[in-house]
């Protein structure tokens, strides 16, 4: 199976997380966080899961609960359960993260490290998370404190360099450079350097 991965919006778009325990809990909280509309189906629901702004209902999850979702996910750990979703959402093309089996999935959640703007997402395909969760965290050190100021300073050189550089090369030199530089030092470049980057490349 070919995983590509795409950062969604996801405030506002319908969720269903099938399971009222700890595994659940971890999903439907992640979720919830980035703004989606979550609903909660399980027997039993614990009172965690009850605290976040979901949708809980009490019963065994149907295949009916998949149609309209944006995204699906078993936390049952119940077999039935995972292979009747796992039908309903291929069937419906809507895609289905199975907790407790996660070769039968077509989404995968990635390690992930937010800092402001940036975000950086491992993911091992399921091999083994405590491998991606090594590795982001190792990648998170790389990003520097200021790097939502980088990126403002980033994005106001672009103009300035189209601006500047009639050739698409110079332009991506240019731009390269600076980032290089912000990188190196961890904050944005001065005017001064900019103007000596600008000139070591005229």
């Amino acid at each position: 199976m070919a995983f590509f991965p795409v950062l969604i919006d996801w405030d506002g778009l319908p969720c269903l997380v099938a399971g009222g325990g700890r595994l659940a809990l971890h999903k439907a909280a992640l979720l919830t966080e980035q703004g989606a509309a979550v609903t909660v189906v399980a027997p039993k629901i614990c009172e965690e899961i009850l605290a976040l702004p979901v949708t809980p209902v009490l019963r065994r999850v149907t295949e009916e609960d998949v149609l309209g979702k944006a995204l699906v996910i078993d936390a049952t750990g119940d077999e039935e359960a995972q292979k009747l979703l796992s039908g309903a959402c291929k069937r419906q093309n809507v895609p289905f993260n199975s907790a407790c089996k996660v070769n039968d999935g077509t989404a995968i959640f990635p390690a992930v490290h937010r800092q402001g703007r940036t975000v950086v997402a491992v993911s091992s395909l399921g091999a083994s998370p405590a491998a991606s969760a090594k590795l982001r965290d190792k990648l998170a050190k790389e990003v520097p404190e200021e790097m939502d100021a980088i990126l403002d300073c980033m994005a106001s050189l672009r103009p300035l360099s189209r601006e500047w550089f009639s050739e698409q090369a110079d332009r991506r030199e240019f731009l390269h450079r600076c980032l290089d530089a912000m990188l190196a030092s961890g904050r944005p470049l001065e005017e001064e350097m900019v103007q000596e980057i600008r000139d070591s490349i005229r």
